[in-house]
């Protein structure tokens, strides 16, 4: 399940980033609906997404040295549906 929800969380994050930075560098705002704008072209929506399915390696590595082997199991395997949607997105 925390494989599930961490792309999502990362993705706030890094829009929360990404409207701070522009806000305090250029004064001005970076509304919600821009970065979802920006998700929509292809070339965005891929380095977005994969920036944003990274913690899940982090969280992989985290159940593998705690010797949960089914949770970095499914870790992985929420991962590579990841990277599936993401493929049949980008071809499409």
């Amino acid at each position: 399940m925390p494989a599930l929800v961490l792309p999502f969380v990362s993705m706030l994050v890094l829009y929360g980033i990404m409207a701070l930075s522009s806000q305090f560098i250029h004064h001005e705002q970076f509304p919600f609906s821009s970065f979802t704008n920006a998700l929509q072209s292809n070339l965005s929506f891929l380095r977005i997404t994969t920036l944003c399915c990274m913690p899940n390696a982090a969280l992989f590595f985290f159940f593998i040295r705690l010797n949960y082997n089914n949770a970095s199991r499914a870790v992985v395997v929420t991962t590579m549906l990841y990277v599936i949607l993401i493929v049949i997105k980008d071809v499409s």
